[in-house]
This record gives C-alpha cells, sequence and structure tokens, in this order.
C-alpha cells in the first residue's frame, strides 16, 4: 500500500511540475527545477507575442487580434462567468501576455478555480487556432502539460472544445429546421 501511495504522488508531482521533455515530447519531472505548468505556458505565449520567439507565419499583426480573441472570452468564474481579463493582466505585442495564475494555483483541491484554469486553456487554444493557426504545434505540449494539472479538464490543446453542440450538433439544427418548416407547411 506505501509503495503504491507512493508511487501515486509521484505521478501527481511529475504532471504538475513538468518542465523537460524527453525524445518523444513526453514531460519529465526535474525536482531540482520545479514550475507551473501555466507559467510556462504564459510565458511562452508571451515570447510569442514580443516575436522573440517567432511564430511561423507571415507577420500580419496576428498578436492584436489574438489579444482581441482573449479580451472577449470568458472563463468560469467565483459565482458568474467572467471575462478572461479577470486572469491576464497584460496581453499585446510590446508587453507581452501576462496571466494571473495565482487565481488558479490551487485548481487541485477547488473546482472553481479548476473550471477557471480549463477555460483559460481552452480561451488560448481556441483564440490561437483563430488568428495564430501556425502557433498551435508550439502551444499543444505546454498546454498539454497545465492540462494534467487541472483535475476534469476537457481542454483539446490543438483546439477549443465548444461549449455546447458536440457531432451531431449540426444534424440536430437541421432536423428541427425541417421539422418546423414541415409544421408550417401543414
Amino acid at each position: 500500500m506505501a509503495r503504491c501511495m507512493t508511487a501515486l504522488l509521484g505521478l501527481v508531482a511529475a504532471a504538475q511540475a513538468a518542465t523537460e521533455y524527453d525524445a518523444e515530447h513526453h514531460a519529465v519531472y526535474d525536482p531540482e527545477h520545479p514550475t507551473e505548468p501555466l507559467d510556462a505556458a504564459s510565458q511562452a505565449v508571451s515570447s510569442w507575442l514580443k516575436e522573440e520567439v517567432v511564430v511561423p507565419r507571415k507577420k500580419d499583426g496576428w498578436q492584436l487580434p489574438f489579444c482581441n480573441c482573449l479580451r472577449n472570452s470568458y472563463v468560469a468564474s467565483w459565482f458568474q462567468y467572467a471575462s478572461f481579463m479577470y486572469v491576464v493582466d497584460t496581453c499585446s505585442a510590446d508587453d507581452g501576455f501576462v496571466m494571473r495564475t495565482g487565481h488558479m494555483q490551487d485548481r487541485h483541491v477547488e473546482p472553481l478555480q479548476a473550471m477557471m484554469a480549463c477555460d483559460s486553456l481552452k480561451a488560448i487554444s481556441y483564440c490561437l487556432s483563430h488568428e495564430a493557426p501556425e502557433a498551435l504545434s508550439m502551444w499543444k505540449p505546454l498546454c498539454d502539460d497545465a492540462h494534467y494539472t487541472i483535475p476534469a479538464c476537457d481542454v483539446t490543446c490543438s483546439a477549443a472544445v465548444p461549449v455546447a453542440g458536440g457531432r451531431f450538433a449540426a444534424l440536430a439544427s437541421l432536423a428541427g429546421a425541417l421539422a418546423v418548416a414541415f409544421v408550417h407547411v401543414v
């Protein structure tokens, strides 16, 4: 039993402090250099916005539409949905990206903080997929590392998960429209 608990705690610690990667790009825990995965993700986005690390795309000013997309995003908050700007201090090509990750530090035990952290990953994934899709391959490993520290998070780091609908939402909408049209004809 003690070995199982030790192994489980080791896995949790590895998920929380992953900063290095092996040859297959899996996170590797380094107890000498623990980090917060949400901070690492935020710092990476900041370096892309300031072009310290170049996103492989044309220079078309994608940073402003990306930041505007984030400004118009919402995250779960304490008693309501709130603007994503509740957890973002800065988003610009000049100043980079600063996320208030301290608001989500207890996401392991506080369900609302977990929802806020998950929604943050979804917002960034969504905005990147629409404004700088070339950055998604750079974002995915960082997002995945943070994702595994958030209980019950359903983010797809290569793009945002829709809030409602699912695979058959379009089909259900079409069937509903046809049913309404049929009722009005009869």
